[in-house]
């Protein structure tokens, strides 16, 4: 009888657009440093498709960044992908009213 690794089957055939544990580690600080709101306005800053919700949208952008990345430690890629945001983002105004 054979004994099928389910982990290691899935893991070999992951599915396009899977999400890894490093990217939700990820996205998850970076939603709750950046204050980021339920919603569906993100995806169209960060160039995914709209139909997405902000959770999932930052994810699928974090996911498409790690998988960009050959070698990357996770605290500076979290860094360095915070600052991407910073820039991609619109900024509010601190006009004086």
């Amino acid at each position: 009888m054979t004994i099928i690794n389910y982990e290691e089957l899935f893991a070999e055939f992951k599915p396009d657009g899977a999400i890894s544990n490093d990217a939700n580690v990820i996205a998850n600080a970076l939603m709750h440093e950046l204050y980021i709101s339920s919603g569906h306005n993100l995806a169209r800053f960060l160039g995914v498709k709209r139909c997405f919700n902000n959770d999932m949208a930052m994810r699928i952008w974090v996911q498409k960044r790690l998988d960009a990345s050959i070698d990357y430690v996770i605290e500076d890629m979290r860094c360095q992908l915070q600052s991407e945001l910073y820039e991609l983002l619109p900024q509010p105004g601190y006009g004086g009213y």
